[in-house]
């Protein structure tokens, strides 16, 4: 098991490994908390600046508004199987697309597990590669977002992606951006 963290144009960025399989990712925020959780979660990671050098590059080129399909293997296997199958099917939401919760639990197999699919992509833990920013509420709000920053980084990285649903004035609104699903 291994750690790496480096700098974006958006701040540090943070992923755990193991071999060419990638765990967890942590979206931009201070080193120190990304260090942090990996310490608490992975006592026995090692830092690895070499780790995965290809997807190091991708995320750089990601943050620097750089069209990019991450091209990684992704450890699943620990997740439950319901919510495997979401992230699988999030996992193909392109740049610069967007899905809704409810699109989501179709594609995973349970067309009224809308929120189960909310609960999943609040448990993302591969926040960016497996892209939950891009899944809206069904009414075209942007729900939530765990991120440091919250539903404002959603909203930041839907609008780097220039994602079709950004372009509608509507969400720029204080009320859409907070709403609930």
């Amino acid at each position: 098991m291994e750690y790496t963290i480096f700098n974006t144009a958006w701040g540090p960025f943070g992923f755990v490994s193991e071999g060419k399989r990638l765990i967890r990712t942590f979206l931009p925020q201070p080193r120190v908390d990304i260090r942090r959780a990996i310490r608490k979660n992975w006592p026995d990671a090692e830092e690895n600046l070499g780790a995965l050098p290809r997807f190091r590059r991708q995320v750089v080129d990601y943050f620097t508004g750089r069209r990019v399909q991450f091209k990684v293997d992704l450890e699943l296997t620990s997740q439950p199987p319901f919510r495997a199958e979401v992230l699988k099917a999030c996992n193909k939401i392109p740049y610069g697309k967007t899905a809704s919760y409810a699109d989501l639990a179709r594609a995973a197999g349970n067309a009224g597990a809308a929120r189960a699919v909310g609960s999943a992509m609040a448990n993302n833990p591969l926040p960016l590669v497996v892209p939950c920013h891009r899944v809206l509420c069904s009414d075209g709000s942007l729900g939530g977002f765990s991120s440091p920053s919250g539903v404002k980084e959603k909203l930041r990285l839907l609008t780097m992606e220039n994602a079709d649903v950004i372009r509608s004035s509507a969400l720029h609104s204080e009320a859409n951006v907070v709403a609930a699903c």
